[in-house]
């Protein structure tokens, strides 16, 4: 009976219909007469209820009795320091606002969790693949309380959260050219989106502003793989071939950064002093690293989240601009560009 009631508070059927008993003593190793009367003895709590045809149901009466709201992070089936940071601190940011946060993972946009998410949640925070998303999904997101985070879908009428602001960026750049680089180059080996491709657009504008030089190496990955070894071989690519002019490097994302930084070690330039490398944006193991990759971390999603919670629950207008953006920055000076952090 606890386990069923801590995975109902949980929220571990919010996606799933509820599971018969002889699952429930499988997944819980107790025998089959033990769940029946686990069962049974919830009905009669009301926490659990019998539909028409006889399938047991959560009881909404309970849900709403417990009051406590189920927010759901639908995010891509890949490893990532990145998401696995951002889910903690949406993890910590719902439990402070007595929610609760169910993480999901998706591996496609027809993956069945996708659409049971955007309807059943009490809201969702999405983050989208590289994969365009498709317009079933576009208008699901648009028609229920759904954020997109990372990623600007604002064109298509959903609400979004961009991390990094246009200005926030360009200070990833001006901090190799106060340091005296005046050849920024660029290596983005992330699979391609929105979201990849302004920070390129961003670069290649402010060097033409700047009256800077600097050359974009382009090797995306294909989705769902992890971009780092990519980096690491475009770098040595361009090592062996004499083509690497300029002094400073600058990735699209902290896998391009790390790829590009271990493929110098190997050929003996020493990052910090021989090349400057920075991220556009770090991951948590950035600064525990030897040199630390210089970039922009996670900002301070505090009142961005409470916003959007509000939005979800209480059906607070969304008087933001959309996309909604932080005003702080927060850029980690690792060693990785000369500099003691």
């Amino acid at each position: 009976m606890a386990v069923i009631e801590r995975r109902i508070q949980q929220g571990d059927y919010l996606l799933d219909v509820f599971p018969g008993e002889r699952t429930i003593a499988a997944e819980t190793g107790v025998s089959h007469m033990t769940a029946r009367k686990a069962v049974q003895a919830l009905i009669g709590k009301r926490v659990l209820k019998r539909g028409a045809a006889g399938n047991v149901q959560i009881n909404p009466q309970y849900k709403a009795a417990e009051n406590v709201a189920q927010i759901v992070m639908l995010y891509p089936a890949y490893p990532s320091p990145f998401l696995t940071q951002l889910r903690q601190t949406m993890a910590q940011a719902t439990r402070e606002n007595g929610m609760e946060l169910r993480p999901v993972q998706y591996v496609h946009w027809d993956d069945p969790v996708v659409m049971d998410a955007v309807n059943h949640a009490d809201g969702a925070i999405v983050i989208p693949s590289s994969s365009d998303v498709p317009e079933r999904v576009v208008q699901a997101m648009r028609d229920g309380k759904c954020v997109s985070f990372d990623i600007d879908l604002s064109h298509h009428g959903i609400k979004s959260v961009r991390l990094f602001p246009d200005a926030h960026i360009r200070q990833v750049f001006k901090q190799l050219k106060l340091q005296g680089h005046r050849r920024i180059n660029c290596i983005s080996t992330h699979t391609k989106n929105a979201e990849i491709e302004r920070r390129i657009r961003l670069w290649q504008d402010w060097i033409k502003r700047e009256g800077l030089q600097g050359d974009l190496w382009d090797n995306p990955a294909p989705s769902f793989d992890d971009p780092t070894p990519y980096a690491h071989k475009l770098m040595l690519e361009h090592m062996m071939s004499s083509d690497l002019k300029g002094t400073a490097l600058v990735g699209t994302t902290f896998p391009a950064a790390l790829g590009a930084a271990r493929a110098c070690w190997e050929q003996d330039m020493k990052v910090g002093r021989d090349i400057a490398i920075s991220a556009v944006n770090i991951e948590a193991p950035a600064r525990f690293m030897t040199p630390g990759i210089a970039g922009l971390d996670i900002p301070d999603l505090s009142s961005i989240l409470e916003h959007c919670f509000g939005w979800f629950l209480h059906g607070k207008v969304w008087d933001e601009p959309n996309p909604l953006e932080p005003r702080r920055s927060t850029l980690f000076r690792g060693e990785s560009v000369g500099l003691t952090p």
